[in-house]
């Protein structure tokens, strides 16, 4: 026996003496810390098993470290001197371990599932522990290969245990999908919903879960160290409703955390777990594991009335509360494909609107914008000075009228430079295949285009001139019908009138006011990119970005023309 191990043991006899002295393996897992605590705080000593080369987490740093690596074996020794022994050792995916752990075998089902918890008993039979307590997964009894390798395992490593003859008594706890601070279940979705207005489940999402708090599991492995009745009994783990995985999404994309719609869409099972798979291979962290999509589809359920006559428990509610706290600190890591991905997004958009501007008056200001626009061609002077002119003047009312945080819309930042140029790289190149497709589709529409490139000539000023002013007409594009109209229209909470909407309405706007400055094919130039750069500034909350677009757009169609 190791002096480390002899010296925890004298250490802890008066614990042992008034409260139990508690081995956990897998206590620096997600479950694991919050058990470790919950034991803690009620007075048992514990000791952590794990490898932990870096020590304990900080909340659960009153415990017990005893570094081992159970990938490769048990030795009885590590338990000397505890009394309970809990198992919440389990993987979402197989690991070769060898590149992370210098050498190390890592983990397979077999090893994590079946052979560990059978070891641990042995070795708490070794030691003259008397009880034991494994946590194995709601489901798994019974389950055949068809279930997935998951619960299988955990299904074989039940039954060795309940197979045993000797050693200590043991209390299997089932616990269903797992909710709270620090966990992959809501954090995921979260992150799934935040990112697009779809979220793919297996079945459609009609299969059944019953979410249960992670403190309530850790409650119900304290109650089972604490009350011997449930020494060799079963009990499932799960919260009081049984929920479709549609209305599980349905709820957390309605929390405050949120606050975004998203439907439920059916998605092949077979493409679900190309996806799934190519996330086990590239992240250390995947959005979804294969395992995870096994138990989704068969649904994850259980009967929690024995734990609730034997050790009293009553789990809590996956409520907007429950739901708020464990997403509490949410930080997304996909990238969204959402106009407004999140509440603090929409509340920037809001901020960026200022005080709410009348409906009249934005009504008046967007009347007077396309009236404007409308009468320019009978206005005196080429189309550049007539169009200087008419954005300088709805320029100035826009600001002077709507009193929108200009100052934060125009200020420069790397983020929106990047997004301006990839747009306007983006939008010059679809412009050849616009192109193409007039030539072929409609000849005579798309031979219209000569008037509009013939404005070129009208620019006779040396080159730094015709950008500069090139510059001061999109300028004030951005401020009228981006900054003006479209941020505007987009910050407002009328049930019919959303960011989508808003992008419609400011670039139908856009179309009809450049009706009769030429012809046709402006109209449509007009409704692809004003929607476009509308959506830009909406997504980056900025005019900066629409600017550097639009401003790149315009440059190339006088200079780099897709004829």
């Amino acid at each position: 026996m190791s002096s480390t191990i002899v010296h925890d043991a004298v250490s802890m006899h008066e614990a042992r003496t008034s409260r139990s002295v508690v081995a956990v393996a897998g206590g620096t897992g997600f479950i694991g810390r919050h058990v470790v605590a919950r034991l803690l705080a009620a007075g048992h000593a514990v000791v952590v098993l794990a490898r932990a080369p870096h020590g304990l987490p900080k909340s659960i740093a009153g415990a017990r470290l005893r570094a081992a690596d159970l990938s490769t074996g048990v030795d009885p020794q590590l338990l000397d001197g505890c009394e309970v022994l809990v198992n919440l050792v389990g993987i979402k995916r197989e690991s070769s371990g060898r590149a992370k752990n210098k050498g190390a075998p890592g983990w397979s089902w077999e090893r994590a599932h079946v052979q560990l918890p059978e070891q641990l008993a042995e070795a708490a039979r070794l030691a003259g522990l008397t009880r034991m307590i494994h946590v194995s997964v709601a489901g798994s009894d019974p389950a055949g290969p068809s279930a997935g390798a998951y619960l299988e395992t955990k299904a074989r490593g039940e039954q060795r245990l309940r197979a045993r003859a000797d050693g200590p008594a043991i209390t299997i706890l089932r616990p269903g999908v797992v909710y709270g601070q620090g966990d992959d279940m809501l954090r995921n979705l979260a992150d799934s919903i935040r990112a697009a207005p779809v979220f793919p489940a297996p079945r459609g999402g009609r299969s059944l879960v019953q979410p249960i708090a992670v403190e309530d599991v850790a409650e119900a492995v304290l109650r089972c160290v604490e009350r011997p009745v449930a020494s060799g009994r079963d009990y499932d783990l799960v919260g009081p409703e049984r929920l479709e995985l549609r209305e599980l999404v349905g709820r957390v994309a309605s929390s405050s955390v949120v606050a975004r719609r998203c439907a439920v869409v059916s998605a092949p099972a077979v493409l679900q777990r190309v996806a799934a798979f190519a996330l086990e291979r590239v992240s250390a962290d995947p959005l979804i594991t294969r395992s995870q999509l096994d138990l989704l589809a068969v649904g994850v359920v259980g009967d929690p009335e024995p734990a609730w006559v034997d050790l009293g428990l009553e789990p809590r509610a996956l409520d907007e509360a429950a739901i708020t706290h464990a997403l509490a600190g949410f930080e997304p890591r996909l990238p969204s494909v959402r106009l407004v991905p999140d509440p603090a997004a929409a509340a920037s958009l809001s901020e960026l609107a200022g005080s709410r501007i009348p409906s009249w008056k934005l009504a008046c200001f967007a009347a007077l914008a396309v009236a404007s626009l409308l009468a320019g061609p009978w206005l005196p002077g080429s189309i550049w000075t007539r169009m200087a002119g008419l954005e300088l003047v709805l320029s100035v009312l826009a600001l002077a009228l709507l009193r929108l945080r200009w100052a934060p819309l125009w200020r420069p930042s790397a983020a929106a430079l990047a997004w301006g140029v990839g747009a306007g790289l983006v939008m010059w190149a679809g412009a050849f295949g616009v192109a193409a497709a007039l030539r072929s589709l409609a000849p005579e529409l798309w031979s219209e285009t000569t008037t509009i490139y013939a404005w070129s000539d009208q620019l006779t000023l040396p080159l730094p001139l015709a950008l500069s002013l090139l510059a001061m007409i999109v300028a004030g594009e951005e401020v009228v019908w981006r900054g003006a109209l479209g941020i505007t229209l987009a910050s407002r909470q009328a049930p019919w009138l959303g960011p989508w909407s808003a992008v419609l309405l400011s670039s139908a706007l856009f179309t009809i006011a450049h009706l009769t400055t030429g012809p046709p094919v402006l109209a449509i130039a007009a409704a692809l990119a004003g929607g476009a750069w509308t959506w830009l500034a909406i997504r980056t909350r900025t005019l900066f970005a629409p600017f550097i677009a639009h401003l790149g757009w315009d440059a190339s169609m006088l200079y780099l023309t897709p004829t």
